[in-house]
């Protein structure tokens, strides 16, 4: 037999390993539900044996650990004590039950009523909102405490657990006898511990048993409403009811309409003690901030006489304090939907004081009336609305009315135009009115649900957008108090642009209040959400998806907030800038100009980069898109990138700044404005001419005033032959010591040029202070030099020649004029 040589009995001896190896830890690798059942049980039941194993104490801890545990559980019973007192809880549970009644039965009302009945059932959602928020705040600590003690309990009984098991390795012997009762008392204390745990948790299960009754029937009364409301809203386009001018319209004055007119007086909700009970510190605060509005009018009553904008509030303080005070405590009320007149009275004060308000703002006549018969309307709508005026009688209401809004609304534009007012008023009454004829049709002809809510709808809208045309106007009045007339007003930068701040500042205010508060609140009236939080969180989340990114209205408005807002911090820290911190230094304009130019540029790339950075857009995928349009500019837009450089390079570099003056095309002309793409200059012709950067930084310049403003002029003056030169010099020398434009260094300078063909030329060089002067100074000279010449006596020369004649023909006479023949 053939013998193998060492080197391939090596050779086969480590293939074989390395094959044996390499299932060994195939095997290893395989998920334990890849191998054949009956070895994976085997090998879970071996590890779930080893997970059970407890690691035994030492003997000379079991004593302490006992110990421990009553410790623990005189902690547990503290904590037990001071958690949440279960009969606190059922009490605010049983509250919430109670105050449940009550919309149940106003609801019922609502579906027997056969008006008004959408603007019932948003108020009745609200309220049901209201409750449902209470709950889930108080079910909340409940949850938690809930969570707590369930893992307590978890704790305690693994803790029972573990000690079974040391109990069992350590006296399974039996010759461990004094441990026995060590052992035994401390499974008693945990049992006792879960007791504890166990009764509390009890306690609180059953009483987040009711709880989850009472959030069942909310749950159930909000889906009721929702109903209700979606077919409200569709029953006011398609519900009709019989034509004014029918039978049957007639027919429905009997006497079950007076019936339900006494019934509807009769159930008129007043204030009771329930109410008093809930409201009555709203109440109070609402009284306390009448007072203390009135007071400080009284207090300030001069100051506000002199306002321009705020005098009104002086002549009218109790209706400014009481209108002022219900706008800001009105939204803390609630459930004012069951007490009717409460409601009829708070809108009664805040209508009244409201017109009073009005009225002394010294309006044109037609305003007055308008606002008059606006608050008149609103509050016999609303008081009809509290005695459930029955149907037909409230259609006869609502298109005698619309009739009579028509008339008055086409007279009122006449007289707004008489009055030559702004003809936005005057289309708008035509408008108005136009509108109204609308509802007035529509109530005729038996849409009365369309018209209840057209017409609703309509004057609520209008008396929104009236008071807020006067917060507007008190805001104004406000930063026209802040910027004159307070310490600001002495700073010189808000004496000289109070006037712009307040106007940018009122816009950006105006803007800002129209997006997140009118328009919402707009959209609320008119059925669009059911309330105003709503209307502005549904307005801000409207929106359109660009890729993965959602833009919505409050990202946009955001960002055009920060934008707005970069840009008046830009022009603000210019105006302090160039007028005040680098002026006081004594910086020449044009670098302050430069250095305010900079400022504005970094400022406005930074809100430029948050508003972005504010939509959602992040800054690395910024730079992706500028990379890949800086090719595209790279080969279409090189002049405007080659501009915009050259501008940077003018406002760092600054060989021409704004307030030179440059030499273009051999004439004088003063740089406006220095641009991202162009500077601007103006020609002593009032000519404006714009350069491309690029030809400033890349041609010749030509730039008068670049190191200082001196300017020199030159001002040549020939005079007669025989003149005393030494008296020519000295008094153009004397002409220039009386001129403040003249500057002392470099002096002035008189020089004896040639000899001209009929005079002796000088020339007066002198330096002018300022170049904005040189003109000014030049024409001055030149009277100076006219009168002191005069007082010389010496003569200023102009050209002569003199005539030699050859020859005459005969023909020509040369005699003399006057001589006789």
């Amino acid at each position: 037999m053939r013998k193998v040589k060492p080197v391939q009995n090596a050779l086969f001896l480590s293939i074989t390993a390395g094959y044996v190896a390499g299932w060994a830890l195939t095997i290893l690798l395989i998920p334990r539900y890849a191998l054949p059942q009956s070895q994976s049980n085997a090998e879970l039941a071996s590890i779930t044996q080893q997970d059970e194993s407890v690691a035994v104490p030492d003997l000379s801890a079991i004593i302490p650990k006992a110990a421990k545990l009553s410790a623990d559980l005189a902690t547990l019973k503290n904590n037990v004590t001071d958690s949440l007192d279960i009969a606190e809880y059922e009490k605010e549970i049983a509250g919430i039950e109670v105050s449940l009644k009550e919309p149940a039965a106003q609801l019922e009302e609502i579906k027997d009523a056969k008006n008004d009945r959408l603007n019932n059932l948003v108020e009745l959602r609200a309220v049901i909102e209201r409750n449902n928020k209470t709950f889930k705040e108080i079910s909340r600590p409940l949850s938690k405490a809930i969570d707590q003690f369930g893992t307590l309990r978890k704790n305690w009984l693994e803790e029972k657990q573990r000690w079974s098991q040391w109990q069992s390795a350590l006296l399974k012997d039996g010759d461990l006898v004094p441990l026995r009762s060590t052992f035994s008392r401390a499974i008693d204390t945990i049992d006792k511990a879960l007791e504890v745990v166990v009764a509390k948790l009890n306690s609180m299960l059953a009483v987040q048993e009711r709880a989850s009754n009472v959030e069942a029937k909310i749950i159930v009364f909000s889906t009721e409403l929702d109903a209700l409301i979606s077919g409200a809203r569709s029953g006011i386009k398609v519900k009709i009811s019989p034509p004014m001018f029918s039978s049957q319209y007639v027919s429905q004055y009997s006497n079950e309409l007076w019936y339900a007119l006494q019934k509807g007086l009769i159930e008129i909700a007043w204030p009771d003690s329930h109410f008093l009970d809930q409201q009555g510190l709203i109440i109070f605060v609402h009284v306390f901030c009448c007072l203390v509005v009135i007071i400080a009018i009284y207090q300030n009553r001069q100051m506000l006489y002199d306002s321009k904008r705020w005098h009104f509030l002086a002549a009218r303080p109790l209706s400014a304090g009481l209108f002022f005070s219900t706008l800001a405590i009105l939204w803390f009320y609630e459930q004012l939907l069951f007490q009717d007149m409460f409601g009829l009275a708070i809108a009664t004060a805040a209508g009244v004081s409201f017109s009073r308000i009005i009225g002394a703002l010294n309006q044109a006549p037609w305003r007055m009336k308008f606002v008059y018969g606006l608050t008149i309307v609103l509050l016999v709508t609303q008081l009809l609305q509290v005695i459930k005026l029955p149907m037909p009688l409230f259609r006869l209401y609502t298109a005698l009315t619309a009739l009579v809004g028509i008339v008055i609304s086409w007279r009122w534009a006449g007289e707004s135009v008489g009055e030559k007012d702004a003809r936005f008023y005057c289309w708008l009454l035509r408008a108005g009115a136009l509108f109204l004829a609308f509802i007035t049709v529509a109530e005729i002809s038996g849409k009365n649900m369309l018209a209840e809510y057209l017409f609703i709808s309509l004057i609520r809208s209008t008396a929104i957008v009236i008071g807020y045309m006067l917060f507007i106007y008190m805001i104004r009045g406000f930063l026209e108090l802040v910027f004159r007339r307070s310490s600001l007003h002495r700073a010189a930068f808000f004496h000289k642009n109070a006037d712009l701040i307040i106007r940018r500042l009122v816009l950006f205010v105006n803007v800002a209040l129209f997006g997140l508060l009118l328009f919402p609140t707009i959209l609320s009236i008119w059925g669009v959400f059911d309330s105003l939080p709503a209307a502005i969180k549904g307005f801000l989340e409207t929106g359109v998806n660009v890729g993965s990114q959602r833009i919505n209205v409050g990202l946009v408005v955001v960002s055009a907030s920060i934008l707005y807002g970069s840009y008046l911090v830009s022009w603000i820290v210019q105006k302090v800038l160039i007028d005040e911190v680098l002026a006081k230094r004594l910086v020449e304009k044009g670098v302050r100009l430069s250095i305010a130019r900079l400022v504005n540029y970094v400022l406005i790339s930074v809100g430029f980069i948050l508003a972005l950075a504010a939509l959602g857009i992040e800054v690395t995928k910024l730079t992706i898109i500028l990379s890949a349009l800086g090719v595209g500019i790279g080969f279409g837009l090189q002049s405007i990138v080659n501009n915009f450089v050259s501008g940077l390079i003018l406002l760092f570099e600054r060989p021409v700044r704004e307030g030179d003056y440059i030499e273009l095309d051999g004439e004088w002309a003063e740089i406006i404005k220095i641009g991202l793409r162009a500077t601007a200059v103006q020609t002593f012709d009032q000519a404006d001419v714009i350069i491309p950067n690029a030809d400033l930084v890349s041609n010749k310049v030509v730039n008068w005033t670049l190191r200082n403003r001196l300017v020199r002029l030159i001002i040549p003056v020939g005079v007669a032959y025989g003149s005393d030169v030494s008296l020519v010099i000295e008094t153009l020398m004397a002409s220039t010591k009386k001129n403040s434009n003249i500057a002392k260094t470099p002096s002035p300078q008189v020089l004896f040029l040639n000899f001209g063909e009929s005079s002796l030329d000088f020339e007066l060089r002198v330096w002018v202070q300022d170049a904005d002067q040189r003109m000014e100074a030049k024409s001055e000279l030149n009277q100076e030099i006219d009168r002191k010449f005069r007082e010389a006596k010496i003569e200023i020369a102009f050209p002569q020649r003199d005539l030699h004649l050859r020859s005459v023909d005969q023909s020509v006479s040369l005699k003399p004029v006057g001589t006789i023949s």
